[in-house]
């Protein structure tokens, strides 16, 4: 053979190891990331897209390397085996050719065993590249995903109402100032079996139950219960947008960086905006960059809210520059922080909405921070009861200020908690986000149906503007009902489960009218 021929064998085996190798360790990286997706995780695929691809500024991203840590000893065994399996044939069978003889009757021939052992090795490849897709889909619903996106649905066209073609009016006497705090990743399931949660033993969240036994908490059974989480809500983002707009974040993934977009939402008029219209100061607390995920612009943009992050904190000395943890402090550094701004906005001559948001639940296990106790043996328990507490004390203290009389408080869930700590056993539809509504001024008073709802996110919007007062025409905004009107919620007429796969769907009119 001619040196000219040796090298282009020579070149064509070279690629074809290298394909080889990157086709079973692609199978092998899938695999096991999708193992560890299923072992983590208990969200749709939509959700974890959203957040992995998000801008990570102001982000944990934790549990990128948890993930790495996860699949690297399995990786490296594989990477082994098929080392070993391409070994054999570069180090043996390319110095010995060998040929096995075959008869089929009075047929006669050779089969080359060098050429037998690479188709060998390249469907060893392809089986292992076929189980992990598989895989993949059965734990994620690709294919699903990918199917939704390629359908249109008419879900906003027909029951979509604009707040821009609704009157809304103050019935209390007054206008009544709100604090919301939004508490990462808390669902009904941390109760105990016996308080209406999912927990054998134990209530981890036992204040939260007491409140919501006390004042109002819109279930969706007889016991502790709350909203279903649907597609375009079950993340933290998602769940801000819908609570306050009346819609699910259905804008295309590839596009959702909405910090890098010069606007956010354009065109829809969500609960700033109106507040804002009707002379009310917004401000939003969090303990993080308040940039990540577009929150800082989806806030200014919609009622030129003040908004008060991680930065804000260094500059106002709460913490030092150089202090971080978590996703940039503390939730205990957080309250604190929430009660001399509130301090200051009772001063103002004009009524407040405070919202607020909690991060030490968040995924994965939840931080631990120096109030947490070891009262249990799993860390998220301890998280979720030291975050109880947190709360249920500093709605304590708002309780015996002065401007209580004339707010309303309102307690929710963001989403379910994106890993599988505390609810593994539990199905996604099961694990209701929490709610409960203190000293509200709804018009409609104390004859309301709170038990027994199916409702979603969306369903927030006008229930909050209800519960500080306002009438609102229709009782619908977005696509939101009014909880305390009676009326029937779209999940009530229509059925999760519609309802869930349509906003999958991908919508011209979505796009055209709130871009």
């Amino acid at each position: 053979m001619s040196n000219k021929k040796k090298i282009i064998k020579t070149a064509l085996l070279i690629i074809f190891y290298f394909i080889v190798i990157i086709l079973f360790m692609a199978g092998a990286i899938i695999f096991f990331l999708t193992d560890w997706f299923n072992k983590t995780f208990g969200v749709d695929i939509s959700s974890i897209i959203y957040t992995i691809i998000s801008p990570l500024s102001g982000a944990d991203s934790d549990f990128m390397g948890d993930a790495v840590r996860y699949c690297i000893r399995p990786f490296i065994k594989f990477g082994m085996v098929i080392t070993g399996i391409l070994a054999v044939d570069v180090i043996l069978l390319r110095r010995t050719k060998i040929h096995i003889p075959v008869r089929i009757k009075k047929l006669r021939f050779s089969l080359n065993f060098n050429y037998l052992y690479r188709i060998a090795v390249v469907c060893l490849t392809g089986i292992m590249l076929f189980i992990s897709l598989r895989h993949a889909n059965s734990v994620l619903d690709i294919t699903g995903y990918i199917k939704s996106l390629s359908e249109e649905t008419k879900v906003y066209e027909t029951y979509y109402v604009d707040p821009d073609d609704v009157e809304i009016t103050l019935a209390a006497e007054t206008q009544k100032n709100i604090i919301y705090i939004y508490l990462e990743s808390m669902e009904t399931t941390y109760a105990s079996v016996d308080d209406g949660g999912a927990q054998k033993t134990y209530n981890y969240m036992p204040n939260l139950t007491k409140l919501a036994s006390e004042y109002i908490n819109f279930s969706n059974d007889e016991d502790l219960g709350g909203w279903h989480s649907c597609t375009g809500t079950g993340w933290t983002m998602g769940s801000l947008f819908a609570t306050t707009s009346g819609l699910p974040f259905a804008y295309p993934v590839q596009g959702n960086t909405m910090d890098k977009r010069e606007y956010f939402a354009k065109d829809v008029t969500n609960l700033g905006d109106i507040l804002a219209d009707l002379g009310y100061y917004n401000e939003f607390l969090c303990g993080s960059d308040a940039t990540f995920a577009g929150r800082r612009k989806y806030f200014t943009q919609h009622g030129n809210y003040d908004i008060f992050d991680y930065y804000t904190a260094i500059e106002e000395g709460y913490i030092a520059e150089d202090y971080r943890v978590w996703w940039g402090y503390q939730d205990s550094i957080l309250f604190e922080i929430a009660k001399d701004e509130l301090l200051e906005l009772a001063e103002l001559d004009q009524p407040f909405n405070f919202t607020m948001l909690t991060a030490d639940t968040h995924h994965v296990a939840g931080y631990v921070c120096d109030l947490c106790g070891n009262e249990y043996s799993d860390q998220t328990a301890n998280v979720v009861a030291c975050t109880d507490n947190q709360v249920y004390e500093f709605v304590q203290w708002i309780m015996k200020q002065d401007f209580f009389e004339d707010t309303v408080i309102i307690i929710t869930g963001d989403h379910p908690r994106m890993d599988t700590c505390l609810v593994a056993s539990v199905e996604y539809y099961d694990r209701t986000v929490y709610n409960c509504i203190i000293n509200d001024f709804s018009p409609y008073g104390t004859d309301i149906s709170t038990t027994n709802r199916e409702f979603m996110a969306m369903d927030m919007f006008p229930t909050i503007l209800s519960a500080m007062g306002y009438e609102i025409e229709g009782d619908r905004l977005g696509l939101g009902t009014n909880l305390y009107s009676g009326l029937e919620t779209l999940c009530e007429q229509l059925g999760y489960d519609y309802l869930n796969e349509e906003y999958g769907k991908s919508s011209t009119y979505y796009n055209t009218h709130f871009s």
